[in-house]
């Protein structure tokens, strides 16, 4: 655990030296000490730390010695016939060509994720540390030490292709779509989200979508079903007490408060519609989880939202006022990750 509050007091020293006037220069140094600071929390993990590192480590010696061919044939048949992701293998035995050592491996991924990451936070956040600190406390486990498969699937559609999503680059958005589901078949749900994006938040729009919300926590068990079966993810079943009820309850609140302000948050970014309907998808997702929590890697697909959305909640409070909420956000932050902060080793340890 003390190597992670030490990467959270580093954020905020590094924000108190850097960000007191947010110029472009100042902001870029902030995200560039904050992207590297988890590049080696990522990368140089031992490999007990997250729940299938070990797993990975195991499959990446698995594929070394496999050649091209095995991993080519029948590629596509895999990828929309079968539960499998052969783009990943694919991706993995050609990066052996070039990387033999599993720990470098990691380092790799991390910097797939962790550097389009903080482009993400430099580029779109009115509070990078906020956002950075949102990272360290909801969202390290499942992207920073655990799957490796949907942490570059997730960098691709999500923290790249939303710069398309922006764009209006619909081919160039389904040609990331299409690579990151062969890497991991969930980052097709990521697809709606191009056309919904630039919803208007209309009265009507609005009810609509908590009815909708609503009616899929009653429907949950038809939609489970269905989805599986377009998946073919066929090995996940219901499983007895599922359910991430905090963070659900976390995102909700957030997603009402967020519609509660909407007007001043719309006023001062315009292009936070898109973080209401990427929210608004994620509360779509949720009622699966309390089926099976293997669900919750759709759901993780939009929550990166947050990541955005909470510094623009902050933004609307009166400058008095601001500062306050400010430290009280952080100081939450903070308590949030004490109550269940994991251990932590470095490789060499």
């Amino acid at each position: 655990m003390t190597i992670y509050l030490v990467n959270i007091a580093l954020l905020v020293l590094w924000a108190m030296l850097l960000m007191r006037s947010d110029t472009t220069y100042r902001r870029g140094w902030f995200v560039t000490f904050a992207t590297v600071q988890w590049i080696v929390l990522s990368g140089f993990r031992h490999i007990s730390v997250g729940d299938d590192t070990a797993q990975y480590g195991s499959l990446f010696l698995a594929t070394k010695p496999l050649p091209l061919d095995a991993l080519t044939q029948d590629f596509f048949t895999l990828v929309f016939t079968e539960s499998e992701d052969p783009g990943y293998y694919l991706f993995q035995r050609l990066t052996q060509f070039v990387i033999s050592d599993y720990q470098l491996y990691l380092v790799l991924i991390a910097v797939i994720f962790m550097v389009p990451l903080g482009y993400f936070i430099y580029k779109y956040s009115s509070e990078p540390l906020i956002s950075f600190l949102i990272f360290s406390v909801l969202f390290y486990e499942f992207f920073a030490v655990t799957g490796l498969r949907q942490t570059v699937a997730t960098a691709l559609v999500v923290l790249i292709g939303y710069h398309f999503v922006r764009a209006r680059k619909l081919l160039l958005f389904l040609v990331l779509v299409l690579v990151a589901m062969t890497i991991h078949k969930s980052a097709l749900v990521f697809l709606p989200f191009y056309f919904l994006a630039n919803r208007q938040l209309t009265k009507a729009y609005i009810l609509g979508m908590l009815g909708f919300i609503a009616a899929l926590f009653v429907f949950r068990g038809p939609f489970f079903e269905m989805l599986v079966t377009l998946s073919g993810y066929d090995t996940y079943d219901y499983m007895n007490g599922a359910g991430a009820i905090n963070f659900s309850a976390m995102l909700l609140f957030v997603l009402l408060v967020a519609l509660w302000r909407r007007d001043e948050i719309l006023a001062n970014n315009p292009s936070a519609t898109h973080y209401f309907n990427a929210l608004f998808l994620a509360a779509c997702f949720l009622p699966l989880t309390f089926i099976n929590p293997s669900m919750m890697r759709l759901v993780q697909y939009f929550t990166l939202f947050l990541i955005l959305m909470i510094p623009e909640i902050l933004k609307t409070f009166e400058r008095r006022e601001r500062l306050l909420v400010y430290y009280a956000a952080v100081t939450l932050l903070v308590l949030l990750f004490l109550q269940d902060a994991p251990v932590y080793t470095f490789f060499w340890q």
